[in-house]
């Protein structure tokens, strides 16, 4: 199948988890997209469509944001977010994977199968800084900085509206920043721009098939599909950097 059809699939699959979700687009379709076209057009690619998708959700939400804690989560994003972008042009990508998917997988096996619902995690107010930082550095680098906001949302017992839409309060300025970095570090160009444009149809069909599965939803589930998407994430990140090595 040529990239003119494959890569408008991916984006739509990775667009309806993001409906749906509010995260996870770029973690669907990076490890493809990269394959595909590379890891230097698939991340700013992702970064127009995460910005797109962040400005769809944040305009439907936006009353619900936790704009406080998306502050937070901006601030620190901020700093961590040049460093990626740095790495992405000069880092090793395997080794950052491999902490990450390890990382990912422990916290919701840990939320999954071992805590109990009933039993409330303690977040230190000082934390969401951590998880703002790591998300920009994620971000900056392979457009995957959702999973660290995901977690501390969740951790921090967030309901399924508020966390869909501080998400968004939080990617919309976040996706915007990484994208000037982009810029000025010459990664958009003509060849990531056609591949968005001719995936954005795509894009907006699956944002609203999204917006309807999320809806049908049981607030009591959507933690723990969080934590499924999570865990199935982590694996793929993991299992893939591991296979690189020996590549």
């Amino acid at each position: 199948m040529p990239n003119e059809l494959l890569i408008p699939l991916i984006i739509f699959c990775g667009s309806l988890i993001y409906g749906t979700f509010g995260f996870g687009d770029a973690l669907f379709a990076m490890p493809f997209l990269s394959v595909l076209i590379g890891i230097q057009t698939a991340t700013p690619l992702m970064t127009l469509n995460g910005t797109t998708l962040a400005f769809l959700l944040f305009l439907k939400h936006y009353k619900a944001i936790d704009w406080k804690a998306a502050g937070k989560l901006i601030i620190a994003s901020f700093c961590g977010v040049p460093i990626g972008i740095y790495f992405l042009k000069n880092g090793n990508e395997t080794i950052a994977k491999i902490l990450l998917g390890s990382i990912i997988i422990l916290v919701s096996f840990y939320n999954l199968f071992i805590r109990k619902e009933s039993r409330q995690v303690k977040m230190h107010p000082n934390l969401v800084y951590v998880f703002g930082f790591i998300a920009g550095v994620l971000g900056g680098a392979f457009n995957t900085g959702g999973p660290p906001i995901a977690i501390y949302g969740t951790l921090s017992g967030w309901s399924q509206l508020q966390f869909v839409s501080t998400l968004q309060g939080y990617f919309l300025p976040n996706d915007l920043f990484i994208l000037s970095g982009q810029f000025i570090s010459g990664l958009l160009n003509k060849t990531v721009f056609y591949y968005y444009l001719t995936g954005l149809p795509f894009l907006l069909i699956a944002v609203f098939l999204g917006n309807k599965l999320r809806s049908k939803i049981p607030v009591t589930k959507f933690n723990k599909y969080i934590f499924v998407l999570l865990l199935i994430i982590g694996i793929v990140f993991l299992t893939r950097s591991l296979l690189s090595l020996y590549a």
